[in-house]
């Protein structure tokens, strides 16, 4: 069952369940308010509370400057929604112009963002109570947000690669259409918006109707074997993408993070592909692995 219920035009609605009922057509939905969700009541305070995150930067380079920060904190007890805040958002001069395309992505502007500051005080306060950080791309923002604010150090864990989402049945690998495939859209592309929509497609039922965020969760904590090709030449980087690695700019190598019982087997299979890979394995915990 959808945690929410949408309000509008009656008319309107009726108007959309006709068109679902037919196989032409396929409608899409606002984002649902906070007012909108449901709600599990508490009897005692929450499980775990987690602190959705996103932020704005003016690129994609490691020593890009987040201009934009965005938080909602979800509740969960018992692996149902407990509880969602609206999104506190926050702004920093980068002290630099913005690139024309990060402007027209982010509608942000020189102007705008002349002068301001991250209220540091505010966003540790907020962070106070909040047990882990949830990001879609946890290895774009935790990393940043470590070397900007040196005091962060929550766990964190990865709404994209914490989760099965081809498994569970979702077409497409970014959180637009993820929400889209579970009918539903929002705009534009800000830190504050996304850092909503991603609120709203965690607290989405799974299969065992646990919201996605506790199989976030369950899987992040769970230590993890990084296993790095070192030695890979370039012409083999098509076979080692294939296989589920991940090219780490920062570290220069691919990697990819498996079980610790499947590490020795996947030390082999590196072998196989090229005898110049001489594999090495580390164990990383959820306070590590996106650690940057």
């Amino acid at each position: 069952m959808l945690p929410y219920t949408l309000g509008g035009d009656r008319r309107l609605r009726r108007y959309a369940g006709a068109l679902d009922d037919s196989p032409d057509y396929r409608v899409l939905r606002r984002l649902p308010r906070i007012e909108e969700m449901w709600f599990t009541s508490m009897p005692h305070g929450p499980d775990i509370r987690i602190g959705v995150i996103d932020i704005e930067t003016t690129g994609l380079a490691e020593n890009a400057k987040i201009i934009e920060i965005a938080l909602v904190k979800v509740s969960l007890i018992d692996g149902q929604l407990g509880d969602m805040t609206a999104p506190l958002s926050m702004f920093e001069d980068p002290g630099e112009p913005l690139a024309d395309d990060i402007a027209r992505l982010t509608g942000l502007s020189d102007l705008y963002l002349a002068g301001k500051r991250f209220d540091e005080e505010l966003l540790a306060d907020q962070l106070d109570d909040v047990d882990v950080l949830l990001a879609f791309n946890a290895s774009f923002d935790i990393p940043r947000l470590r070397r900007r604010f040196d005091w962060l150090d929550h766990p964190a864990v990865c709404a994209m690669r914490d989760y099965d989402w081809s498994g569970a049945g979702y077409e497409g690998r970014t959180q637009r259409a993820l929400l889209n495939h579970a009918g539903l859209f929002y705009s534009p592309h800000r830190a504050e918006i996304d850092t909503a929509a991603l609120a709203v497609l965690i607290s989405l039922p799974a299969a065992d109707g646990r919201t996605i965020a506790a199989h976030i969760v369950d899987h992040g904590k769970r230590p993890r074997a990084r296993i790095a090709a070192h030695g890979a030449p370039i012409e083999i980087k098509n076979r080692l993408r294939e296989r589920g690695y991940r090219w780490e700019s920062h570290r220069r190598m691919w990697t990819i993070e498996v079980d610790p019982a499947a590490a020795a087997e996947e030390e082999r299979a590196l072998r196989n592909i090229c005898q110049l890979i001489r594999p090495q394995r580390e164990v990383v915990d959820w306070y590590e692995r996106y650690s940057g």
